[in-house]
């Protein structure tokens, strides 16, 4: 066999790998979201209830002083009477983080100018890491108007205990560095700060883009 063959069988065999790892790790991650749902009060499955639009939880979240991408401090006052999807996550994340950020990119898109009313929100759980030049390079490669949020681990751990985020880091003898276990869900609130929707990861976009739609439209 020749060695450029053989390379590219090679090659061909570790994006199979990587490609596989991938999804385990969604499906591993959609089976903790499952369990981690009992967090936040569990938004309605059925087909009648998904019709109904009513918030899942009324004041939710809760006060939190951060910093945002720009280096310029940033409070929930900021966002108050916004709509926002909110989603907790780190920028080192390999797979999960940039597949739900992509994910509210693409709904904001499909709302056009519904989308506009909306403020979307990149909260990282890793602040030793996410510095503010890592997050200002990191969500530039999401939506323009993404809004990224770091700050101190006191700081970051108020903000995750408001918003019902579990987060921590993971890292064994054969990892040269450490990793995040964290929920993943994408929150839908609303100007009054209402929890209208907790989207799951496997939620589709296109689901995601109508029934946001209808809330604001209503």
């Amino acid at each position: 066999m020749n060695t450029p063959f053989l390379i590219k069988i090679i090659a061909i065999l570790v994006i199979g790998l990587g490609i596989a790892a991938g999804v385990a790790a969604y499906q591993i991650q959609g089976e903790k979201n499952d369990r981690l749902m009992t967090l936040v009060e569990k938004p309605a499955e059925s087909q009648e209830e998904e019709k109904d639009i009513r918030p899942v939880a009324k004041n939710f979240g809760g006060p939190f002083t951060l910093t945002n991408h720009l280096g310029e401090p940033a409070t929930h006052r900021d966002f108050k009477n916004q709509y926002r999807l909110i989603y907790f996550g780190f920028t080192y994340c390999p797979a999960i983080c940039p597949t739900e950020l992509q994910r509210m990119t693409t709904v904001l898109k499909d709302l056009g100018k519904d989308g506009e009313a909306i403020q979307p929100l990149f909260i990282t759980v890793d602040p030793e890491r996410d510095t503010v030049p890592v997050m200002k390079d990191y969500v530039e490669l999401f939506h323009p108007r993404l809004i990224g949020l770091t700050g101190t681990p006191a700081q970051i751990k108020e903000a995750k205990k408001s918003y019902k985020i579990y987060a921590a880091k993971v890292q064994t003898e054969e990892m040269t560095d450490y990793t995040m276990d964290h929920s993943s869900f994408i929150y839908f609130i609303s100007p009054d700060d209402s929890l209208i929707r907790v989207f799951k990861m496997g939620d589709k976009t296109e689901d995601m883009t109508n029934l946001i739609r209808k809330y604001i439209n209503k």
